[in-house]
């Protein structure tokens, strides 16, 4: 009928209530994949060479508690999934590619939280020590720890959903969560043993293209996970 507004027009936005919800369901992992790697970067901080050490060690350690910090957006969709809200939701017109996009969305804003506070505390200690940031540290941090953070949370993220929403509950391994933090380690170990393998000069071309490359992925599982997947996959096995 004319002046009869789409029903996906009338539906609220869910993105800010998520993220709620994904810093309540998460903030076990967060704040573990913070207070860790504050810890670490103090210890870098305070160890005998310090400078050294921190300008080589730290940029490559944040990812790897970044992707643990951003739990939250998964458990979340599991849960909803578990619970029925997933099929709820659907049938009130929320189409599945924007479920899956919400949760990545809280997956972004949470990895962003732990690399936010570990660069701000760590280059802060780095300078206030007497220190001056180096091209070769400011590469590392753009072209390694900032790429690689977002790229290894989302891999384990999208990989997680994907597994939630194919799977059929068994006992002892019904749900990707226990399993997902080792996937959000996966892209950074293999991008450093595949970088050191190419001459230096090339370093941070390897390490920004993979993460680029784990980035496409993610992508192609999102598109694939929303468009092949029938509605069914999305029900409560409950």
């Amino acid at each position: 009928m004319a002046g009869v507004e789409p029903r996906d027009a009338r539906l609220p936005n869910i993105t800010a209530t998520t993220f709620k919800r994904g810093v309540l369901a998460g903030r076990l992992y967060l704040i573990i994949g913070t207070v860790v790697s504050l810890i670490l970067t103090f210890s870098l901080l305070r160890s005998a060479h310090g400078s050294t050490v921190f300008a080589t060690t730290f940029p490559l350690e944040i990812p790897l508690f970044a992707s643990l910090g951003a739990m939250g957006g998964l458990m979340v969709f599991v849960s909803d999934r578990s619970k029925g809200v997933l099929e709820y939701l659907i049938a009130y017109g929320i189409k599945p590619s924007r479920l899956f996009a919400n949760a990545l969305l809280v997956t972004i804003g949470l990895s962003t939280i732990v690399m936010g506070l570990a660069l701000a505390v760590g280059l802060g200690g780095y300078v206030a020590s007497g220190n001056t940031i180096s091209t070769d540290m400011a590469d590392s941090i753009l072209g390694y720890t900032i790429p690689m953070t977002y790229a290894s949370s989302l891999f384990a993220a999208i990989s997680g959903m994907v597994w939630s929403t194919l799977s059929t509950p068994r006992v002892g391994v019904n749900s990707p969560v226990g399993v997902t933090p080792m996937l959000g380690v996966a892209p950074p170990m293999v991008v450093l043993v595949l970088a050191e393998s190419f001459d230096k000069a090339y370093y941070y071309y390897v390490t920004a293209g993979a993460a680029a490359a784990f980035l496409v992925l993610v992508a192609v599982l999102l598109f694939a996970s929303t468009r092949l997947m029938g509605r069914e996959r999305f029900l409560s096995p409950m």
